[in-house]
């Protein structure tokens, strides 16, 4: 019974700690980004209610990224306070294993971890979409040229007759080439002017290059006349799409859900694109559990001292500096993952594992001996 209460006593502090240490994170990135779009505000002519919506709307997504640092803040204040408070060695002294006495905050890191991909991740995901949409509006910002369906891809550029809509029912990696393709032509007005179907397409510099093609041609002013069709080998579209632009349209995986990015890889590699950042992201979620875990660890590695030995100040410092070093360490690895360099299965998991079995470590060398 003495360890229960013991470690509902032990989860109840870590709650609370990281409940304010969230607090204060959300109110520093509200404050921070709040400055930043104001200040891009000021040539745009966006309103303070706008820009404190966007602000908002982007705090979801900033605050997942900086759980893990969050997690582990929260759990050095936790382990730091009880040892200043001589808690921890009167814990000790009952005969309470480091390991026992770390076992709540484990499990409580664990499962922030699955709420952060299961709850908060689609709620950022969402929120970071509509921020991106009303970002564009509110500040005159280029939207998304290109989106992935079911029914193929779909891309949007403008012409000098209004503008074009682009369908294909599949692609190369890079979006140069489309095949089955369909081009939806608009007037002024929003009014269908022409249709031209297309076997393939090949994107030229300020061009599409269309092959086998067949076209129809309407009369907005007579919509109950017949459309005049031609057909041609070859028909050249101009465009101010390049490769790099139809490439870095795609939804950011930030700003899909958990739960609807396996649907989302699927669509992608079926048109012909490579998802392996998208794949990269899912892993990463999936991982937070084991990271979270890793960072109430090391928390507690560098945190466990008695106050009476001095140099708690460092052994903060030093988790701090582990801390960073980590995601570092993780950010290249899930550069490399998310360009194919190495599997994202590996690139996700491996830094996590290695992290806990580090601290793990530490824990054993610095409390055991």
């Amino acid at each position: 019974m003495i360890f229960s209460t013991l470690s509902l006593y032990v989860a109840r502090r870590f709650g609370a700690y990281f409940a304010m240490a969230c607090g204060t994170v959300f109110l520093l990135v509200m404050l921070i980004d709040t400055v930043e779009l104001l200040r891009k505000s000021a040539n745009s002519g966006a309103t303070f209610d706008q820009v404190l919506l966007l602000a908002a709307l982007h705090a979801p997504s900033l605050i997942l990224t900086i759980l893990p640092f969050v997690t582990l803040l929260s759990a050095m204040a936790c382990f730091a306070s009880m040892a200043r408070s001589s808690e921890l060695v009167v814990t000790r002294a009952a005969g309470v294993s480091a390991w026992r006495l770390t076992a709540p905050t484990l499990v409580a890191g664990a499962v922030i971890g699955a709420a952060s991909f299961a709850l908060l991740n689609p709620i950022a995901a969402g929120a970071l979409q509509r921020f991106e949409t009303l970002k564009a509006r509110y500040f005159d910002e280029a939207a998304s040229v290109l989106s992935i369906s079911p029914q193929g891809l779909w891309l949007r550029q403008r012409s000098a007759q209004g503008q074009e809509v682009i369908r294909a029912w599949r692609a190369d990696r890079t979006g140069a080439q489309l095949w089955d393709v369909s081009v939806f032509r608009f007037d002024h007005q929003d009014r269908l002017a022409a249709r031209i179907e297309a076997a393939r397409a090949v994107l030229e510099p300020g061009a599409w290059r269309l092959h086998q093609v067949r076209a129809w041609r309407f009369d907005p002013l007579r919509r109950d006349a017949p459309p005049a069709e031609t057909r041609a080998a070859n028909m050249r579209i101009e465009t101010e799409l390049t490769h790099e632009r139809i490439l870095e349209s795609f939804s950011p995986p930030q700003t899909i859900s958990f739960w609807d990015m396996p649907a989302f890889i699927d669509t992608m590699e079926a048109a012909g694109f490579a998802a392996d950042r998208h794949r990269m992201h899912w892993h990463s979620q999936l991982a937070q559990p084991v990271l979270m875990a890793a960072m109430v660890l090391l928390g507690a590695a560098f945190s466990m001292r008695h106050a009476r030995f001095g140099g708690l100040g460092w052994m903060a410092l030093s988790a701090v500096l582990a801390g960073l070093g980590y995601f570092m360490l993780s950010n290249v690895a899930q550069a490399f993952g998310s360009i194919g360099a190495i599997a994202p299965v590996l690139a996700a998991w491996a830094p996590p594992v290695a992290m806990i079995l580090i601290a793990s470590g530490l824990l054993l060398h610095l409390e055991d001996g």
